[in-house]
């Protein structure tokens, strides 16, 4: 099938009234992942293609007094150097700058990685560890509605979110997490790039007195969708972070993903590299 139409549209309701008049409408950020699929044939193209790069509001970085807001087109190259990013998430600018390559980062964008809904997104992680929320926008028969979804409610399966038809990702939230959090991520694979992650593993947390009295843990490439780690995190809430109670939840953890076997690695050796990963995080967090 050729591509029959296509429309470049000026603001995110205009994207939203566009597909919600047009039956099997594609939209288009930076195609890193859809270009691939449409010329090896594994995904059919689209007959109307709707692109969102010139949308200015869909674009970019802003803060103000209670959160951060990143507009789903912003590539991840910028993410990667954005001086609020940096300051206020940057677990965030470190997955960023880590996915595949410069050239992919230049064109690849926030809200392609996260509605593409790969299990090994790199970004997913530590947007997870921030409790970040999705805004989705729709046009209905009343007019303009959003919706706020948290990031762990987001991914339903491999390739499947929440989104319902004719409805968009208009801006991914944080709060700022306040001084003190010790915030980690990384991914393991068999290069440092153009690798898809055998597994990735992230931890926020925050220490009173040598206690843990917050925590958070997330998992990529381990289970059907990037995965919260709440296991790990009862295990770690209120605790001190002892060689014992590091490796509790590095058991936990090992326990709680759901991984399988394929051609990067196998399900026990996914569940390992989980355990130690996360470990080796916990030690540097409890003498940061």
């Amino acid at each position: 099938m050729e591509t029959r139409a296509g429309y470049r549209v000026a603001t995110a309701l205009e994207v939203a009234a566009r597909i919600a008049t047009l039956e099997r409408a594609t939209l288009f950020a930076g195609g890193t992942d859809l270009l691939p699929r449409w010329s090896k044939g594994v995904l059919q193209r689209p007959e109307v293609l709707v692109d969102l790069k010139r949308i200015p509001e869909l674009k970019g970085v802003s803060r103000n007094d209670a959160e951060v807001s990143i507009g789903p087109c912003t590539p991840l190259s910028d993410l990667a150097v954005d001086p609020i990013i940096r300051q206020t998430a940057p677990v965030l600018a470190e997955a960023a700058g880590r996915v595949a390559c410069a050239q992919v980062r230049n064109r690849a964008t926030l809200g392609g990685n996260l509605c593409n809904a790969s299990p090994a997104a790199d970004t997913a992680v530590p947007l997870i560890l921030l409790d970040a929320t999705l805004e989705l926008t729709a046009i209905g028969p009343g007019g303009p509605s959003v919706r706020d979804v948290a990031i762990t409610d987001f991914f339903t399966g491999p390739g499947a979110t929440v989104l319902a038809p004719g409805e968009i990702l208009t801006h991914i939230r944080f709060e700022p997490q306040p001084p003190g959090t010790f915030a980690a991520w990384d991914k393991f694979g068999t290069r440092p790039s153009m690798e898809i992650a055998v597994a990735s593993v992230g931890v926020a947390l925050r220490l009173e007195g040598g206690t843990v009295t917050w925590v958070r843990v997330g998992y990529g490439s381990v289970a059907p969708t990037p995965l919260r780690g709440r296991a790990a995190e009862a295990v770690l809430t209120g605790s001190p972070l002892s060689m014992e109670v590091i490796e509790r939840a590095a058991a936990a953890a090992r326990a709680e993903i759901a991984p399988i076997t394929d051609v990067r690695a196998s399900e026990a050796y996914r569940r390992d590299v989980v355990g130690v990963m996360l470990g080796r995080m916990l030690k540097h967090a409890g003498h940061a």
